[in-house]
């Protein structure tokens, strides 16, 4: 079923390009708007392997050099800075406009994305999750998953019961289930994600649980990323899901991360990446008062001068929802 849908997909998507339906659809979509593309993991096929991280946030760093060449051949890229002054002062957006965004800092971004971005004059930005950035930890979601793999792959009964426990899963031959299982976690409450990691750590404390290859930047990194036409933003400080928490827990959150990310990096933070892209009237107000300019949150829809500044949306950029230019344009254009 999923590839005749993507098979489907691509020959629409063919069909409006070479047509000259897709140049039409964008020219009346973007004007006087500009999207905002939000991208997490760039990684070659050759770690896919080795991370544990859900398809949804991985760009094939050979695919996304091509995207990037691109979207310079039909959009005109915008950075951060040039999105804010339009946003406050009452300008005109610009036409056809692109801003590059990144979430959670991966050591990714350093190694796959820096040069491209480079090479091809691409400003970008980078929201930051304060506590990790510098740090060996790693989201909550990596971790579980890892743990709940090596649980699948064993062949002890205590492994495979804990796992039935937590999950209802029997041994399963692919990670795709387990993956859907970490992701079923995000509406739970932390108390509950967190006392299903330390049953993990506790059961695991004599295994080997590799997470080496899904961690974050260091602030060295950031700061070469800042001398190579990079700007950061916040992701908050420990990536929990904003509107889930208490109000005084979400303002602790949003404020020190802009105080002490603006502390390491030596320049004003102005924008902050919801985490999930989950927000509402009272996150946002929470922002606006802890002095940021701009929040970003997921999901179509595009840039404007009647835009909320505290809410602009992003779309979210993967290799399946992107792996080739017709395909890719009709993703930021909403099609798909």
């Amino acid at each position: 079923m999923r590839l005749i849908k993507t098979t489907i997909k691509n020959t629409i998507a063919y069909f409006l390009y070479y047509s000259g339906l897709l140049s039409l659809v964008k020219n009346r979509k973007l004007r006087n708007k500009a999207f905002v593309l939000a991208y997490h993991r760039i990684l070659p096929e050759k770690m896919l392997e080795k991370i544990n991280s859900t398809a949804g946030i991985i760009t094939d760093s050979d695919l996304f050099r091509r995207q990037l060449s691109w979207l310079k051949s039909e959009f005109h890229i915008i950075g951060i800075d040039e999105v804010q002054d339009l946003l406050l002062n009452g300008r005109e957006m610009v036409s056809n406009g692109c801003l590059v965004t990144f979430d959670d800092g991966w050591q990714d971004n350093y190694e796959y994305a820096k040069a491209p971005l480079a090479e091809e004059g691409i400003p970008a930005t980078i929201f930051l999750p304060y506590n990790y950035i510098g740090e060996e930890q790693v989201f909550w979601q990596e971790e579980m998953l890892a743990r709940f793999s090596q649980l699948n792959s064993s062949e002890d009964d205590a492994d495979r019961a804990l796992l039935k426990q937590l999950t209802g899963i029997e041994a399963v031959s692919d990670t795709h289930t387990l993956r859907s299982a970490v992701t079923a976690m995000k509406s739970r409450d932390y108390a509950e994600i967190y006392d299903t990691l330390d049953r993990l750590r506790e059961h695991q404390k004599e295994k080997l649980v590799n997470l080496k290859y899904d961690t974050y930047m260091t602030w060295l990194q950031v700061e070469k990323l800042a001398a190579s036409n990079i700007n950061f933003g916040s992701h908050a400080l420990s990536h929990r899901i904003l509107t889930q928490i208490e109000p005084d827990d979400a303002r602790y959150e949003i404020s020190e991360s802009k105080k002490l990310i603006e502390e390491k990096i030596g320049t004003e933070v102005n924008a902050i990446a919801y985490p999930n892209g989950n927000c509402d009237t009272t996150i946002e107000k929470i922002v606006a008062e802890s002095g940021f300019q701009m929040g970003f949150i997921m999901g179509g829809g595009y840039v404007s001068q009647d835009s909320n500044p505290m809410a602009l949306p992003r779309i979210n950029v993967h290799t399946n929802n992107s792996r080739n230019k017709p395909v890719f344009l009709c993703t930021i254009l909403n099609i798909f």
